[in-house]
């Protein structure tokens, strides 16, 4: 009987254990998620990236995501009601060929009252960029001047000649100027012209670079004159953190060298090397006989 009961307490202990285990790990799951994240913020600066960029060296979504908890607003705007849905994310494409490509992102906009168009007329999106992929900013800053978007800026790792093995992320903020004809239409289209850095030696030839989906804000406009001005912003989107069966991810396979190419590679260029060197001694010993030659004849 008291082996009976050892074991019965034992199971029991068991089933507690492994219970709990459960719910910690599901409890880290879901801190991972935006569901935490509040729906409204409140920005000081012109960019929603600007005051994390100036306090980390390199992007880390953990300690953007406690960024973003810092931001929520000490009081709510009554002219603000966060809805259930106010924007669908539509389709997301990567367009073009070689390292140069354009990621092409369709967003669906659902009507909001007239009170919050007003106010909140300026659709915010922030790409965080997977490793090894970078946007120029000069050249967004001639999209931006063709009118293609109403302001845009790039942080991180901006340094566009460094291998990817030795960059940093970097992230991409645009901001896209809505009006009620847009909420009519419903539907808003962006063009981001992406390109790869020099990737690693893989086995496949090929690199893999996956893109998560963008988050996506419905702002206030920005004054410059008005430092101490708040942007109220509306938090519709965080994909940054959703788990990968939530996330629509974007897959680009960028070319690289192969591995097991590398042998043959050195070879050719050392038996090369070696040819042009032979081949401009030839040439001088060549050239300085017939300069002797010459200068003999006229002597």
């Amino acid at each position: 009987m008291g082996s009976k009961r050892r074991r019965s307490v034992t199971a029991v202990i068991l089933i507690f254990c492994a219970i709990s285990c459960l719910k910690s790990v599901s409890s880290g799951q879901v801190g991972t998620n935006s569901d935490h994240i509040p729906p409204l913020l409140c920005i000081h600066d012109q960019y929603i990236m600007q005051s994390y960029s100036t306090r980390h060296t390199c992007l880390n979504d953990s300690e953007f995501r406690n960024y973003l908890l810092s931001q929520q607003c000490s009081h709510k705007d009554p002219n603000i009601v966060p809805p259930v849905s106010s924007l669908l994310q539509g389709t997301r494409n990567i367009t073009g060929q070689g390292s140069h490509r354009n990621l092409l992102t369709s967003i669906n906009l659902l009507r909001l009252p007239h009170s919050q168009q007003s106010h909140l007329n300026e659709l915010v999106i922030v790409e965080r960029l997977p490793l090894g992929v970078f946007a120029d900013p000069f050249e967004l800053q001639s999209l931006q001047q063709r009118r293609a978007f109403k302001d845009v800026s790039v942080f991180g790792d901006t340094n566009l000649e460094l291998p990817s093995f030795r960059s940093n992320r970097s992230v991409v903020e645009i901001h896209v100027e809505i009006s009620s004809r847009d909420y009519e239409n419903g539907e808003i289209s962006l063009n981001l012209p992406l390109h790869a850095r020099y990737q690693s030696l893989e086995e496949s030839g090929y690199s893999r670079v996956v893109f998560g989906e963008p988050d996506l804000f419905l702002c206030s406009s920005y004054v410059p004159n008005q430092e101490q001005e708040q942007r109220t912003c509306l938090v519709l989107s965080i994909g940054g953190f959703k788990t990968e069966e939530e996330s629509r991810s974007l897959v680009w396979e960028i070319p690289a060298g192969i591995r097991d190419h590398t042998e043959y590679v050195s070879a050719f260029t050392f038996a090369a090397a070696v040819l042009s060197a032979i081949s401009i001694l030839l040439a001088s010993v060549f050239s300085s006989k017939v300069e002797s030659c010459k200068n003999s004849k006229q002597s």
